[in-house]
């Protein structure tokens, strides 16, 4: 607003060289000004905003700021130039006139300055200073401005001046006819333990007055009209939500309007204020009246009842909703709200009579109007909460001495009520804290934080540090993330939460997951039950930018407790890894395995072929033992999941329970010095079955004689020479004795016996 100040018009002509521009004589105090303006709105004697020559303006409200230069338009000179609100920054504050010149006059009325005050002066903008301040989510009082000043009397040691309004002290009128009072019923008083009515007659609804209108522009909000404002300006003030009903556009009882809170019926629709229609279900609290929703209740009010500039009469509206409520009727409308943010985090019912007054004290000084009835339904006697506190355990839990006294005058100063006996403090919560104050450790933080965290010294603790739960456990899940992060995997972090289409994209079932009660979306409803749907979504999402993926996630899965919904899951690690390499992604997995129980120590392992189908490849899938128990399965995943991920080409994944690792994982190795004596190499190719598996086989080399050391595979074959329906199976097969050198007769003995097992186990053929 540099360079912008106030003038008045004092001639309008008509432009020689353009019918849509006027040449206007402005006077701005110290000189006139010649100006080529070409608003639709001018008129003689009009208070308006003169941006002189090198004020920076924006064309019509856009783009970037220009720097005004003296220029000829038309062949007609021109100093300057008559702003729109929109031009100079201005159209939060004046919305109705941003398209047109703004009139100082009518935008503020009874504003008196000199002509030429700089606009930053006459709107009192000059000095004009923003707080922007973090509200912890529990503090909802200090959402306002009177709560915020009660917090800053106390931290600077001032007194509080703030005085509420009564209704008291406003006038009322009882009209003589019966339709002139208002009718409230409360069908659910746990869900709205508090709701307070008044109607006003005789209301003149217009444009608030500039110190309003500045004060809601500070704070983010634009001006809308006096009624809607006042209920704006009583939410930043006492962070209390309200809202203001047309009495001609509420659907009458017998006895006139009435007001319903009740929750809805399945179906019913409600236009919001904010343009758009919601469809309400049985769950959702809302205000009515004799017919249809008007409000969403502590979310917003509907457009069919909202005062306009014909509102003659009116009924405020100010209540206390329960928390919960609010917040999940909210994100089931995906309906977002100022009021709904306050409402959400627990409000007083003994807010309301002070919001309500003051919402009536100012629509009285500023539309005018009688106050006909006072309707205030509440679900019983409010009483405050009250806490106990030893002195010393103050002391003792904040690591300083504060004296008796100190402490006292802390809780006093935010408001307590406070006695004390024999060293202990009895303090009563006030209303306006009634909901982040539970118990007495709560005082102790209060008297912390005032008496100022920065005036606790610093001191390490003393004594043994404390042991980390589970360590066993924390200390594997390090092992394993090394080792794998050594083997090429990069590790991924997912949500705890899926959704119903994830699972079943998986082909996992949610009947035994875990379903959130007020879940942030529909995509974060269950607790999973397995890390690979996860997984399987990673890939999908990255394999545009990466062709090729190693994958894996080391956290917990959740199960029910068996039937019982009610508690707590049972929490389980679990090892999950993701292959996207083609041919090779099998091979990949369980190699990685392998490898892991390898370095784990973990030995005398038996593999088996999985064959169950839907997740798994039923011809592509394997499971490792451990003395019977499952340490993990290692398989190509369905082609029918892949295509439901829409994931091109062959993955492989690894599901592991940790639970069975951990037990049988061990950092202890075992030393056998080299055998002295040469080894003996043989290869053998056996004929077998299809069907028999190669770790059978190998299992039956082994038990065959002590001196196998070691069976290593090199070929499968199928094909010509070898029936059908058989395999050749060929190893390589190291030999050899601890206490001499073998020779040849004894190693082909050896040979003889294994092959002899073999055809006896398994029907095998020397090939």
């Amino acid at each position: 607003l540099e360079k912008v100040v106030v003038g008045k018009i004092q001639e309008i002509n008509k432009h020689p060289n353009a019918d849509k521009l006027k040449l206007v004589i402005v006077d701005i105090g110290s000189k006139k000004l010649e100006i080529v303006c070409g608003g639709t709105n001018l008129e003689d004697d009009q208070v308006v905003a003169v941006a002189q020559i090198g004020a920076q303006v924006l064309w019509h409200g856009e783009g970037e700021p220009v720097k005004l230069e003296p220029v000829e338009i038309r062949g007609a000179k021109s100093e300057g130039m008559i702003c729109a609100a929109n031009e100079i920054g201005l159209a939060d504050a004046f919305p109705h006139e941003d398209r047109e010149i703004l009139d100082l006059g009518k935008g503020i009325p009874g504003m008196k300055v000199k002509l030429g005050t700089p606009l930053a002066d006459a709107l009192g903008l000059s000095h004009d200073v923003v707080m922007d301040i973090e509200v912890t989510s529990n503090r909802v009082d200090a959402m306002g401005m009177v709560g915020l000043a009660r917090e800053a009397s106390t931290i600077l040691g001032k007194r509080f001046l703030w005085k509420p309004a009564t209704m008291a002290s406003q006038p009322k009128v009882n009209s003589q006819k019966p339709t002139a009072g208002v009718s409230v019923t409360v069908h659910d008083k746990k869900l709205c333990p508090r709701y307070m009515a008044v109607r006003i007659q005789g209301v003149k609804n217009g444009k608030s007055p500039w110190w309003m209108k500045q004060r809601l522009m500070s704070a983010g909000l634009n001006s809308i009209s006096a009624l809607v404002d006042i209920t704006n300006y009583v939410l930043l003030e006492h962070a209390q939500p309200m809202h203001v009903f047309d009495v001609s556009k509420l659907k009458q009882g017998k006895r006139g309007p009435e007001i319903h809170v009740r929750l809805a019926t399945a179906k019913e629709k409600m236009k919001a204020l904010d343009g758009h229609a919601y469809q309400l279900d049985d769950r959702s609290l809302i205000v009515a009246d004799a017919e249809r929703p008007v409000a969403v209740a502590g979310v917003m009010g509907g457009e069919a009842t909202g005062v306009d500039e014909n509102t003659e009469e009116v009924i405020l509206e100010c209540a206390t909703f329960e928390p919960v409520s609010v917040r999940r009727t909210a994100r089931r409308l995906n309906l977002y709200s100022d009021s709904q943010l306050r409402f959400e985090k627990g409000l007083s019912t003994e807010a309301v009579p002070d919001a309500m007054a003051r919402a009536v004290e100012l629509t009285l000084e500023l539309c005018g109007g009688t106050v006909v009835d006072v309707e205030d339904i509440t679900s019983g006697k409010y009483k405050p909460k009250q806490y106990k506190i030893d002195v010393k355990t103050v002391n003792e839990r904040i690591g300083v001495e504060i004296t008796q006294k100190r402490q006292v005058e802390i809780l006093e100063n935010l408001g307590f009520k406070v006695k004390v006996s024999k060293g202990t403090i009895t303090a009563t919560v006030p209303w306006w804290r009634d909901h982040d104050i539970e118990d007495g450790m709560d005082l102790v933080e209060e008297i912390a934080r005032v008496y100022g965290y920065e005036n606790i010294p610093p001191e390490l603790p003393i004594g043994e540090p404390s042991n980390r739960l589970d360590e066993g456990m924390l200390e594997l899940e390090g092992r394993m993330k090394e080792l794998l992060q050594g083997a090429g995997l990069t590790e991924t972090y997912s949500y705890s939460f899926v959704s119903e289409e994830l699972n079943q994209k998986a082909n996992y079932s949610t009947d035994a997951c875990l379903k959130l009660l007020n879940p942030l979306t529909d995509e974060y409803a269950y607790m999973r039950t397995s890390l690979l749907p996860s997984l399987l979504q990673v890939i999908a999402d990255n394999q545009d930018r990466f062709k090729e993926q190693e994958l894996f996630e080391l956290s917990n899965v959740y199960y029910r407790r068996g039937k019982n919904w009610k508690e707590l899951p049972d929490e389980q690690p679990e090892l999950g890894c993701a292959y996207l390499k083609g041919e090779d992604s099998f091979r990949y997995a369980k190699g990685v395995v392998e490898h892991l129980l390898d370095r784990l120590g973990i030995e005398g392992l038996s593999w088996a072929r999985f064959s169950e189908s839907g997740f798994w490849h039923p011809g592509r899938s394997v499971q490792v033992f451990k003395d019977k128990h499952l340490l993990a399965t290692i398989g190509e995943v369905s082609p029918q999941i892949l295509e439901a991920f829409k994931i091109e080409g062959r993955v492989a994944m690894v599901d592991a329970p940790l639970q069975a690792l951990i037990r049988f994982a061990t950092d202890r190795r075992s030393y056998t010095a080299p055998n002295p004596f040469p080894e003996s190499k043989r290869d053998l190719a056996v004929i077998v079955d299809d069907g028999v598996e190669y770790d059978d086989l190998v299992r039956e080399i082994c038990n065959t004689d002590k001196r196998i050391t070691d069976v290593r595979w090199f070929d499968t074959y199928r094909g010509k020479g070898v029936d059908e329906g058989k395999k050749s199976v060929a190893v390589h097969l190291t030999i050899s004795s601890p206490e001499k050198t073998l020779i040849a007769t004894e190693v082909d003995g050896i040979l003889e016996r294994i092959t002899l097992r073999l055809a006896e186990q398994f029907n095998a053929t020397w090939r």
